[in-house]
């Protein structure tokens, strides 16, 4: 499918935006701000709120706008959406996503719940509500309670995990601690997820438009696709083609987001930094990169396997491990020119 015609197609599409982040971290101050945005410009966004305990008390709190009549807001009580309601959240994305038609839906998860599964979740609703067309996963927006960050892996031994998952994180209550822990809280973030991009908040209070970033918001494709087939046993291969050299620590970390669907890929690659094809190879969350000795590769092509793979929010994350081309400046152009009394030299 052409570039224009699959922007065209995400235009008519329900953005769908998850809110992570353990407890207490600020998930629904955020959400607030967000749902607030969204209806100061005259749109009607959905909600699907998790709450572990019994009543629903973050939803009781959305209904501070003097439009939140205009929110269509479901809760999911007593339980986690990635385990004990998985089949509750799925009916209800989907009934969500065609009743959005076009508006932007919020999910906002418990602070136990582990988000890489709550992703597969979202995916995993979209096609079996046949919903596909109607509805993307465009960003997974993570809250880091910045005080507290470095205590946590005590409480959630998860907390990394949970990370990796993030498009953008909230380094949130920065009122609370200094600028050097605010750095060594930032630096940790950078080493779960390079990928991320990280926003500094005080209270939530952040620029609601940076948070609508997400991976689908790809415009020029340079990863093409061949195939993608299903087999008896219920995994699926696809084969594609690369037309950009792979930033390989952006690569790495892409990938070990979905070390619990994209089981194996390889194929042959050109990387940043390196001459001549490289061998990929990613076995179950291990990436290698060796250089190619044969003669006979002309093209970058690569074969992922894996079972209930988001193939649209891989493949758009993919994207963003390939290196942008290098504009060169009038200025840098004039460096690289040397002046002769008899006329003009390029040195390169």
């Amino acid at each position: 499918m052409a570039s224009t015609d699959r922007a065209r197609r995400r235009n008519k599409m329900t953005p769908i935006y998850v809110i992570a982040g353990f407890l207490g971290s600020g998930k629904t101050t955020l959400l607030k701000r967000a749902l607030a945005h969204e209806l100061d410009r005259g749109v009607k966004p959905a909600v699907l709120m998790n709450e572990f305990g019994e009543v629903d008390v973050d939803g009781a709190l959305l209904h501070d706008h003097p439009r939140s009549n205009d929110i269509e807001l479901q809760a999911l009580l007593s339980g986690c959406i990635c385990c004990d309601l998985s089949g509750e959240f799925s009916e209800k994305v989907g009934h969500l996503v065609k009743e959005t038609k076009g508006a932007p839906l919020f999910i906002e998860t418990t602070g136990l719940a582990d988000t890489g599964q709550v992703v597969l979740g979202v995916e995993k609703a979209l096609t079996q509500s046949n919903a596909r067309t109607r509805g993307t996963l465009t960003s997974v927006i993570v809250m880091v309670d910045g005080p507290r960050f470095l205590k946590l892996e005590a409480y959630w031994p998860a907390s990394e995990d949970h990370l990796k998952q993030a498009d953008v994180v909230v380094l949130n209550k920065l009122d609370q601690i200094n600028g050097r822990q605010a750095d060594l809280v930032e630096r940790r973030i950078k080493v779960a997820n390079p990928t991320a991009t990280i926003i500094r908040a005080v209270h939530a209070e952040v620029e609601v438009g940076r948070l609508f970033t997400g991976v689908a918001t790809m415009k020029t494709p340079s990863i093409e696709q061949e195939t993608v087939k299903d087999s008896a046993t219920g995994y699926q291969s696809g084969s594609f083609k690369i037309l950009k050299p792979f930033d390989p620590v952006r690569l790495e970390a892409w990938l070990k987001r979905f070390e619990r669907s994209v089981i194996r890929m390889k194929g042959f690659v050109k990387v940043q930094g390196r001459i001549g094809y490289q061998e990929l190879q990613w076995i179950m969350g291990s990436l290698a990169l060796t250089p190619y000795r044969g003669v006979r590769q002309s093209q970058a092509r690569l074969v992922v396997i894996g079972r209930r793979v988001p193939w649209q929010r891989f493949l758009e994350g993919l994207e963003t491990c390939l290196m942008k081309p290098v504009r060169r400046t009038n200025r840098q152009k004039k460096r690289q020119t040397t002046r002769w009394s008899g006329g003009t030299r390029r040195t390169s």
